[in-house]
């Protein structure tokens, strides 16, 4: 799954990324973090949840977490949703990915409701946006990969149902993190891979980023092309590449004739028709949605 030495060569090209985004780097984040909870104090705790979420939000908006919808109408309600798992955060902070089995299943289940209910009203029913949950964790915590839609296609499906969807239920992402626990124990080149890799670019094996660790492996596997040229492409989505997969374009094309379909009937126009498209190109991970919406119309 994990080859060693091809996750130090990824490892190169995702800093190169990482270091175009400054100050909001991965990088830069992560050790802030380490640097302050070396001390009594958290992230979230009420003495250093506003610095932390001023070094958070440029971070996140450069990486198109919010995808796909306004950066400003998600991160005032996200902010809200941070501040109600400031305890359930320093619960589970001093846990590590090796450590999953071990960490209170209850305050797992608190972040993940609150962190995916800044979303708009009425998404509710098919669950979470997988990224907008894992994401910020990944930064705050860093032992959950951000799951984008190239990382879901990529990684192993690891015998769990609904891997690759862009909605996940809870447990599907427990699942997920007791398999990659257990490919940590299974692998122990691995995780002294990891763990060395920690101590030389962030001076510490103690808090080590393994989810983080794996998100990047999966995200530049994709690297060949546009994704280290051209078009700088956050959240990993390689949209120079998009339609080169023949089930890609027909299923374009299915998109295009439906929505020819509303514009003939008059529901949408054609400015509306131009812009439905874009969206369709620019967030792939919420195709599936967009779809959905347009057959209510």
């Amino acid at each position: 799954m994990i080859d060693t030495e091809e996750f130090k060569k990824r490892y190169k090209e995702f800093e190169k990324l990482d270091f175009k985004n400054r100050p909001h780097t991965f990088s830069g984040f992560w050790r802030y973090k380490i640097t302050l909870e070396k001390q009594e104090g958290h992230l979230l705790d009420d003495n250093n949840i506003n610095e932390t979420l001023s070094k958070l939000g440029p971070v996140l908006r450069i990486w198109q977490w919010h995808r796909p919808y306004e950066f400003e109408c998600c991160f005032e309600p996200f902010k809200q949703a941070i501040k109600k798992v400031s305890n359930a955060y320093g619960k589970i902070r001093k846990f590590s990915l090796i450590e999953f089995e071990q960490i209170p299943i209850n305050e797992l289940e608190k972040i993940w409701l609150e962190l995916g209910s800044i979303k708009p009203q009425g998404e509710y029913d098919q669950g979470e946006l997988v990224m907008a949950i894992t994401k910020p964790l990944m930064f705050l915590w860093g032992q959950t990969p951000a799951f984008d839609s190239v990382v879901r296609e990529e990684m192993p499906l690891f015998g769990v149902r609904g891997f690759r969807n862009i909605r996940w239920g809870f447990n599907t992402w427990i699942n997920v993190m007791r398999k990659l626990q257990k490919y940590l124990d299974d692998n122990p080149e691995v995780l002294d891979c990891f763990q060395k890799t920690s101590m030389e670019k962030y001076g510490t094996d103690g808090k080590v980023p393994y989810g983080q660790f794996f998100d990047l492996y999966y995200w530049t596997e994709r690297k060949k092309g546009s994704c280290f040229k051209g078009d700088k492409l956050a959240g990993g989505e390689e949209k120079s590449m998009i339609l080169e997969n023949d089930s890609l374009k027909e299923e374009f094309r299915n998109f295009i004739r439906l929505l020819d379909n509303l514009k003939g009937m008059r529901k949408i126009t054609a400015e509306e028709w131009r812009e439905y498209q874009k969206q369709w190109k620019d967030y792939p991970q919420a195709r599936s949605l967009l779809i959905e919406r347009l057959k209510h119309i």
